[in-house]
């Protein structure tokens, strides 16, 4: 489940003010240039925000090793809007604990060697060092969607959920769950933040912290554009609808710039054999594959494509179970790249591309050392980067907070990251990340390791 709970909330927000539980008039990512943010590209170092040179290496730094940046010290002056009634508003806050609870599949545990000491590290150090939040524990359940495998699943992980009065819903990885379960906490008025997901700005009660779907397709077509011009392009993608915007929006922004895909291939959904589709692939003689498919079977297709003697340049969702399996295949004799929502992560390692952000990297090891037995990873790595950052929204809303005061820090650009890409919920109030970074595999050691190329770039 490492790979699963860490999409959920990570990093920042940039700056603008709007009302309610949208933005009026604001129903599309595109509402401002590129559908960025004026300050795409900026990045924070600790608790301060910090304007510097858009994207590149080391371009994302952190505080490298003191929780949230010192004593607790609630944002004020922001508009705070009328969304959730006075009965709603703090469910889940109480004078003694702050409930979340997250869905996600919670069956992959064993692929992933992960337990809930792993993805509690965070708010075990928070509850047991940091005495709560304003005095209050955070008491964090998790519910098994079983990674949408029926309906049912995720029907039942958020039945769950919601049982148990959550303050805050959060979804893990699945971007086939994120829909289903937006619709359930707009039924019942749950302050719900989601991973990737395709966009519906219908909803007023969930707000995302990570590039969408749709963005992610565009930025992959802008990278594969702009580092690799003139060569043919082919896409494998996950045939569902939930994932179709990204196919779409990756070939409309190739569209934009005059060029078509050589080879468009869908793949179903709990596919095991990719030997048509490689195979299309080589007699096209595809030279940059877009793998728009979740990491398991990014696995499968890289490997079957090696053992066929098929090489493109690959670019996929990079975790670090690709490469721990996989390891030289991902770099020979074409290393592959990845659109990341998140920094490479090689565990104890802050050297090269990993020395921007070395201070926080020294911090999460030191405190995952101490709260769990079980070693560090990428997945641990993005969990801890998620719960830095609600922690940061919590002591920015202060020890009177409300799911409304929430709302109100996103939307008008009052709460400040902990660590990351800066965010703007201007374009549609919902959906607050334009930015993503390029990672390239890499070997380290011996084994296969994920190396940062682009940070926080939100157009190339």
């Amino acid at each position: 489940m490492r790979k699963i709970s860490v999409m959920v909330v990570v990093l920042a927000l940039g700056a603008v003010a709007c009302s309610g539980g949208g933005a009026t008039g604001r129903q599309r990512n595109d509402a401002l240039p590129d559908g960025g943010t004026p300050s795409a590209g900026s990045t924070i170092p600790g608790a301060t925000p910090t304007a510097t040179p858009s994207g590149g290496i080391g371009s994302l730094v952190a505080g490298g090793g003191g929780g949230t940046g010192g004593a607790p010290s609630p944002v004020t002056g922001y508009p705070i809007p009328h969304l959730f009634t006075a009965a709603e508003d703090r469910i889940g806050f109480t004078s003694s604990r702050i409930a979340i609870c997250m869905h996600a599949p919670l069956n992959l545990a064993a692929v992933f060697n992960v337990d809930a000491d792993d993805l509690n590290v965070y708010w075990r150090y928070v509850n047991a060092e940091l005495g709560g939040i304003y005095g209050r524990k955070v008491d964090m359940t998790y519910a098994d969607d079983k990674y949408g495998a029926t309906p049912a699943d995720v029907r039942t992980a958020y039945d769950t959920c919601h049982d148990r009065r959550p303050f805050i819903l959060t979804g893990g990885f699945g971007i086939d769950q994120v829909p289903q379960v937006r619709t359930y906490a707009e039924q019942d008025h749950q302050l719900y933040f989601h991973n990737i997901g395709r966009e519906d700005f219908t909803k007023k009660y969930s707000f995302s912290f990570l590039p969408s779907v749709e963005t992610t397709g565009t930025r992959a077509a802008q990278w594969v554009l702009h580092a690799h011009p003139g060569q043919s392009i082919g896409v494998v993608y996950r045939d569902s609808e939930n994932w179709e915007p990204g196919h779409a929006k990756f070939k409309a922004e190739l569209a934009l710039h005059g060029r078509g895909v050589d080879a468009d291939l869908p793949v179903a959904k709990n596919a095991t054999v990719y030997t048509t589709q490689i195979r299309t692939l080589k007699n096209r003689q595809v030279k940059v594959v877009f793998l728009w498919e979740n990491a398991l079977s990014a696995i499968e297709i890289i490997k079957q494509a090696d053992q066929q003697q098929y090489h493109p340049q690959w670019l996929i969702f990079p975790f670090n179970i690709i490469t721990d399996k996989l390891d030289n295949a991902m770099v020979d004799p074409v290393p592959v790249e990845g659109i990341a929502m998140w920094p490479a992560y090689r565990p104890h390692d802050t050297s090269g591309t990993y020395s921007a952000y070395a201070g926080e990297i020294r911090f999460f090891e030191r405190i995952h050392a101490k709260y769990s037995s079980g070693p560090t990873d990428d997945i641990t790595w993005m969990t801890w980067l998620a719960w830095r950052e609600v922690h940061k929204l919590l002591l920015d809303c202060g020890p009177d907070c409300t799911r409304n005061k929430i709302v109100g820090l996103l939307q008008s650009g009052a709460h400040k990251p902990p660590f990351g890409c800066l965010f703007n919920f201007a374009a549609n109030g919902h959906v607050g990340a334009f930015a993503v970074n390029v990672l390239e595999a890499y070997m380290a050691g011996g084994n296969g390791a994920w190396k940062n190329l682009e940070l926080c770039k939100a157009s190339f």
